[in-house]
């Protein structure tokens, strides 16, 4: 451990992207879970939406009315006063049942993001503390089950105090911007991200803690996650801003391609859109396996 002390930012990144490379089963592992969590988020919606597609109206709707008109229509339906005719045949808790639809999704959401990434966390992380050894499936299963009901509690008790602190962040930069004029941006966002760098190293380090020393003690590692993260903090200030502009860098190479007219035909429009996804997520993997150099 005593050569991992002296690693820098760079050094740690770099480390991370070969630590990556040496292990593609885990990105396939974190795309495919991801996507299965999209595919159950999505049916809360289509649950509710059953009942209401076995109407005349909707079927005819459905056929020949743009995705965006109805999706106008579902949220007011005094916005297209020649289509109000269409609410007449509805059920009398239509409007209830789009806001269950709306308020269990917004619910969903967090526990369908925690689950992917409390359940692979054990085993990605493992895979990367012992390498350079072969990859096993059956360790990196082990590991992902081993440690699955801590790191799920973990992202639930600090994903909630994440989010109270986003929230409250991004309250104070737009009560600045809403006083001071935009000029005040240069100073609130810098915070902001100062602010958030370290406590999703935090975060990250508290499992990553859990399994180089092979507990599930989850308050004993959140405090040498505290520590490990106050004592190296200008290295890991430098691993999490390298892994924060190369994903800035991706957002804004898919953003120009997917709104140009050059991939606007649909297969391969979904196939960018998938490219996209697996990047995103090689950030984290690369982040996460130079995490691993720094403790």
């Amino acid at each position: 451990m005593e050569e991992n002390t002296r690693i820098n930012g760079l050094q740690a990144f770099l480390k991370g992207l070969s630590r990556f490379a040496r292990y593609p089963q885990l990105l396939f592992s974190a795309y495919v879970f991801n996507l299965l969590s999209a595919l159950l988020l999505l049916l809360i919606p289509a649950f509710f939406l059953l009942k209401p597609a076995q109407y005349t109206t909707i079927q005819t709707a459905a056929d020949g009315i743009d995705t965006w008109l109805v999706t106008e229509l579902m949220l007011s339906t005094t916005t297209y006063p020649a289509l109000q005719g269409l609410s007449e045949t509805l059920p009398p808790d239509w409007l209830g049942q789009s806001m269950l639809v709306i308020v269990s999704t917004l619910l969903a959401i967090p526990l369908l993001s925690w689950l992917p990434s409390s359940f692979l966390a054990g085993g990605t992380l493992l895979t990367y503390v012992e390498a350079p050894q072969k990859f096993s499936w059956r360790r990196f299963l082990w590991g992902c089950w081993h440690w699955f009901g801590t790191f799920l509690l973990i992202n639930m008790l600090l994903g909630i105090v994440t989010q109270v602190l986003v929230i409250l962040l991004l309250i104070g930069i737009g009560f600045a911007f809403s006083s001071t004029g935009g000029w005040s941006n240069w100073i609130t966002i810098p915070i902001f991200v100062l602010v958030m760098i370290p406590w999703l190293a935090i975060l990250e380090y508290t499992r990553l803690l859990a399994v180089s020393n092979n507990t599930r003690n989850t308050f004993q590692t959140l405090w040498k996650a505290i520590g490990l993260v106050f004592r190296r903090s200008l290295a890991l200030m430098g691993l999490y801003a390298l892994s924060l502009l190369t994903l800035l860098l991706i957002h804004i190479i898919f953003r120009l391609l997917l709104l140009s007219e050059f991939i606007s035909w649909g297969p391969l429009y979904l196939i960018v859109s998938q490219i996209f996804i697996a990047a995103r997520l090689s950030t984290r993997l690369v982040r996460w396996a130079g995490a691993v150099g720094i403790h």
